[in-house]
Formats: C-alpha cells, sequence, structure tokens
C-alpha cells in the first residue's frame, strides 16, 4: 500500500508524457523542377552584399500529380552576403501539361564554403552533400485542379548541376 501514492504518480507522469510526445509532420512529394538558366547579370556590391540576377528561362518538372513546362521570364534575385551565404528569391511561373499557369516565389539560402561556391560557380558538378541548399515555394494556382496549393506549406531542395538546377518539392502535411 506504501507504494500506491507513488505507482500513481508514476503512471499520471507516463500520461502526460505520452500526450505532450512531438510529432514531426509528414512530407509527400510533389513534383521535381529542371530549371535552366541564363549567365547572371552582376550588379555587384550594395549595401545588402553582392547582389545578382539570374534569369530562368524554361526548363520542366514532374511529379505524381502533375508535370508541365517552366516558362521563360522568371529570374532568382539573390544576395551573396558578406559570409558568403547565398539568399535566394527566385519569381517565375510554371504552365502544365494541361495548360494551367501557376506562379512560384521562392525564397531559401544555399549554404557553401568559398571553394564549394567558387565550383559551381565555374559549371562544375558538385554533390549535394557539399552545401545546403534549401528553399519555401509558395505556389500561386487559379481555381481548380491545382488550387491545393494556394493552401499547404511547400519545402524543397536544390542541387546546382552543371546544366540546370533541379528543385525537389515536397508539401509538408
Amino acid at each position: 500500500m506504501k507504494y500506491l501514492p507513488f505507482l500513481f504518480l508514476l503512471l499520471f507522469s507516463m500520461e502526460i508524457a505520452a500526450q505532450n510526445t512531438l510529432d514531426a509532420p509528414s512530407l509527400e512529394f510533389v513534383c521535381e523542377l529542371k530549371v535552366k538558366l541564363k549567365a547572371p547579370y552582376i550588379v555587384g556590391d550594395t549595401p545588402h552584399g553582392m547582389r545578382r540576377i539570374i534569369p530562368i528561362i524554361g526548363g520542366s518538372f514532374e511529379g505524381p500529380k502533375m508535370k508541365g513546362e517552366i516558362l521563360d521570364g522568371g529570374a532568382d534575385w539573390q544576395i551573396v552576403r558578406k559570409d558568403g551565404v547565398a539568399e535566394l528569391e527566385a519569381h517565375y511561373q510554371i504552365k502544365t501539361d494541361d495548360g494551367v499557369i501557376i506562379y512560384i516565389k521562392n525564397t531559401g539560402l544555399r549554404v557553401a564554403t568559398p571553394e564549394v561556391a567558387a565550383r559551381i560557380g565555374r559549371g562544375e558538378a558538385v554533390s549535394p552533400s557539399e552545401y545546403y541548399f534549401r528553399a519555401i515555394p509558395k505556389f500561386e494556382a487559379p481555381q481548380g485542379k491545382y488550387e491545393w496549393m494556394n493552401n499547404a506549406i511547400f519545402i524543397c531542395k536544390g542541387i546546382r548541376n552543371p546544366d540546370n538546377v533541379a528543385i525537389q518539392v515536397w508539401k509538408v502535411l
């Protein structure tokens, strides 16, 4: 009997701990974009860092629920900070194979050592394990088949290839 209060306290504590267990959100793969770029326009050093603008000139995308093309006319407005980190803000549009145009604003970071950044800048193949390239795409789709994209959070992983940027997109569930 003398252990009953201790046992009750232990069971109560275990119940509270079980209720407070944190479950990480799941992810659902949406698509992979292969973005074609033109040579950057270098604005140069500004009060915020080194500014460059990289035109987006096309490409393609494909995933389980959608596929199509990346339209010409977007760009990635980048700031390279004094510490070498590139802050990314890309605005562009995609067109699905069934004719729907979806706007994307993608903000993120690419973190690399100066040596790795120089290799990427020269167009060399660099393993994605050598740098951190993550972003948060926000989609604006018209009413219809793709409007679900307006009401979700997405994350993406970027991979800089010599001839494109691969952007792998997941929906946070």
